[in-house]
């Protein structure tokens, strides 16, 4: 009788690759990389530099010595938080730097209390910002009233709450500014801190200044622009055409206390006036 022996063959018991560790461990490691690499750049690259917005301001009631008048905006420095004595020097370095005729600035410089050293500086760097016709502001929201006059009157600044003043240049014609209701028959330039107010107005402005949104600190394409305060949750995107009246609102430079800014960098707005 034939004997066959076979060697015994063991299978191999196969490892369950349904749940594996050292995959979920990389992959939440890369998200982890990701949202820590956001943070930092929406905390310091994104609150960092400075972009300036060219726009041209056309019309027919310009007066001809203002054809070509640059005006200079900026908004919004909350100094203390991510703007420091440094920054503000940059800052005031860029607008010298487009060697404006008018200089505005549309509100909110601090809500912190200054050392007697530091408001000297402060007032010593915006006095250093040259203009040809005048520099002009107004208050924001968080400005103290004390505060806000120290550093802008001390600096050279024509401060316009609740005024209208007339601009002249070089002959007889001037134009308007301020935040009360005008002559439509001038050009005018109406300026408002919150963008919302706009619609308290009766009149209609060649131009409209305004700050406070900071057209939304976050801004997440498709979804809605995050944290924006009261007085602007109508109007809070950088443009728009209400009435005949050209509303821009600055993205301003600095952060509230929250220390972000995402898709929105810090800017300043250049207007060239035209009359054609």
């Amino acid at each position: 009788m034939d004997i066959k022996i076979y060697d015994e063959v063991q299978e191999e018991v196969p490892v369950n690759d349904g749940f594996n560790f050292k995959k979920l461990f990389i992959v939440i490691l890369c998200v982890i990389i990701f949202i820590i690499s956001v943070i930092v750049y929406c905390r310091y690259k994104a609150t960092s530099g400075l972009k300036i917005n060219e726009i041209k301001i056309t019309s027919s009631n310009l007066p001809n010595s203002f054809h070509g008048v640059k005006v200079v905006q900026f908004s919004d420095i909350y100094f203390g938080n991510t703007v420091d004595i440094k920054y503000l020097e940059s800052i005031v370095s860029s607008i010298n730097s487009l060697k404006p005729d008018v200089v505005i600035f549309t509100g909110d410089f601090t809500n912190k209390d200054l050392d007697s050293e530091t408001k000297s500086k402060v007032i010593e760097i915006l006095s250093s910002i040259n203009s040809t016709i005048g520099k002009y502001s107004i208050k924001g929201d968080i400005d103290d009233d004390g505060l806000y006059n120290e550093l802008f009157s001390s600096s050279g600044f024509i401060c316009l709450d609740n005024i209208t003043t007339n601009i002249y240049y070089n002959d007889n014609d001037f134009i308007t500014i301020g935040n009360e209701d005008v002559s439509s028959d001038l050009f005018n330039i109406l300026l408002i801190h919150e963008p919302d107010l706009f619609d308290n107005y009766n009149s209609s402005f060649e131009l409209v200044l305004a700050g406070h949104s900071l057209n939304g600190q976050i801004n997440i394409p498709v979804i809605k622009r995050l944290f924006l305060d009261d007085g602007a949750h109508k109007y809070y995107k950088s443009h728009y055409l209400v009435n005949g009246s050209n509303l821009y609102i600055s993205s301003g430079i600095g952060t509230t206390d929250f220390k972000f800014r995402f898709n929105n960098k810090p800017s300043i707005n250049l207007y060239r006036l035209t009359k054609y």
